[in-house]
């Protein structure tokens, strides 16, 4: 795909991995291939129905290219920003569930990356956190907005404003990361999920994806609606027809994603 990011297929699962040694820095050059690469993905026929994102060798990614920050004024740091949040907008509202495989340390920028994926299975030696303060900034990719979404607020802000790292077992209790495996069996686990994602009806995992990523910034009510909505519009699908009929006579289901 680039020499920043590659893909592979297995099947209905498609793995992209960063790399941009040696700790895959999170440089506008990497936000660009990860944002052609997602673009190409929603091009292609047929979709992938999961995908897997990683990175390649010790780190998923540690971070921003501080190097990078060096050339930054006020403005360019702003426009910076809205370019990197952009890739993270693309992978949320991907169609297809994107399971990030954190092969290692998550900080910064590779934290606020993860964040955007749907599910995040981490390595047991892998370290998290935002430690942007450190240097003087704030996290620029939306880990202020995403962090409290994802942990309570007050553990949100303690990350954020301390700007400490923390273990895999720690952001497993927080709600951080949703798994945490043995380092040799991070892919073998993410793949595995993936996989048993892609066997679901497509339009229908991606009606639940859309379903609770836009409910959860509406109220009960409108997000109640929404969910009736998008399960309404399923009905016009071959794919609920073939799922119920497999289902009463007992066979596996043929889902064509349309």
């Amino acid at each position: 795909m680039s020499e920043w990011v590659s893909t592979r297929t297995e099947g209905d699962v498609c793995v992209v991995t960063i790399d941009n040694p040696p700790v895959n820095a999170f440089h506008p050059r990497v936000a660009e291939a990860l944002i052609e690469t997602f673009d190409e993905l929603d091009r292609r026929k047929p979709k992938p129905r999961a995908v897997v994102l990683t990175g390649a060798g010790r780190y998923f990614m540690a971070g921003g290219d501080i190097r990078f920050f060096q050339t930054l004024d006020d403005i360019s740091a702003e426009r910076y920003a809205r370019r990197i949040q952009i890739c993270q907008e693309i992978l949320l509202h991907f169609e297809a569930p994107v399971i990030v495989a954190l092969n290692g340390s998550a900080l910064g920028g590779g934290c606020e990356l993860m964040m955007a994926c749907d599910i995040r299975v981490a390595s047991e030696d892998a370290v998290f956190g935002q430690p942007e303060v450190t240097l003087g900034v704030i996290p620029g990719a939306g880990g202020t907005q995403n962090l409290p979404r994802l942990v309570p607020i007050g553990t949100a802000k303690k990350l954020l404003f301390t700007g400490d790292r923390i273990s895999a077992a720690e952001a497993l209790r927080i709600g951080l990361v949703d798994q945490v495996v043995p380092a040799t069996a991070v892919m073998d686990e993410a793949m595995a999920l993936a996989q048993r994602i892609a066997k679901n009806a497509p339009l229908a995992v991606a009606a639940a994806k859309r379903a609770v990523n836009l409910g959860v910034e509406l109220n009960l009510s409108e997000a109640l609606r929404l969910e009736a909505r998008l399960l309404g519009e399923l009905f016009r699908s071959h794919d609920v027809k073939e799922g119920i009929a497999a289902f009463i006579e007992k066979r596996t289901a043929d889902f064509r994603g349309k």
